[in-house]
């Protein structure tokens, strides 16, 4: 099998590739919430097109990284064999149910931001990803929660002045 065989079965550089469009896109889409607000604040579209220009840049490279070894036949970098358990005692599989976990949580907050708001959503996320994903004890779990909450209001809600949603119940900064 020739190194353009792989890459077509891998997808490996389809995945980068389509990740860079996305991040273009997270850039282009934050931009139009506005860089900055007034007086120079950073704005709501900030972080969205910082991270979306790198996002864009690192998986481009790598992208073009391995298509350009597929086409040039060079060998691929290599990594030493590690073992499938990590240091937590997990195996691969248990990491990938992890990740899909995660995701569907936080798809989950993101729908409860309307209804609970974005620091409510914010800590339900962090806690249950600690208590139950991560298995930490539930007073570090609430810990945890109490300290990012905190970091996320103070950080974006009164130092850099982005409005977090309130939802229903009203605990944000907005408005």
């Amino acid at each position: 099998m020739t190194h353009l065989d792989t890459l077509r079965r891998s997808g490996e550089a389809t995945v980068y590739a389509v990740v860079a469009v996305l991040g273009v896109i997270a850039a282009v889409v934050g931009a139009g919430y506005g860089m900055f607000g007034e007086g120079g604040r950073i704005g709501p579209g900030f972080l969205p097109v910082v991270t979306g220009i790198l996002t864009a840049i690192l998986c481009g490279a790598v992208a073009f990284g391995i298509v350009r070894r597929a086409v040039h036949h060079e060998p691929e970098p290599s990594i030493e064999q590690v073992p499938d358990i990590d240091i937590t005692g997990r195996s691969e599989r248990q990491r990938v149910v992890n990740l899909w976990v995660v995701f569907g949580l936080t798809f989950v907050a993101i729908l409860l931001v309307q209804l609970v708001g974005f620091l409510v959503a914010f800590g339900l996320l962090v806690l249950v990803v600690s208590a139950v994903v991560e298995r930490q004890p539930v007073l570090r779990s609430l810990a945890i929660t109490v300290v990012a909450v905190a970091v996320v209001y103070l950080l974006f809600g009164l130092f850099l002045g982005v409005p977090l949603p309130g939802g229903l119940l009203g605990l944000g900064t907005e408005g």
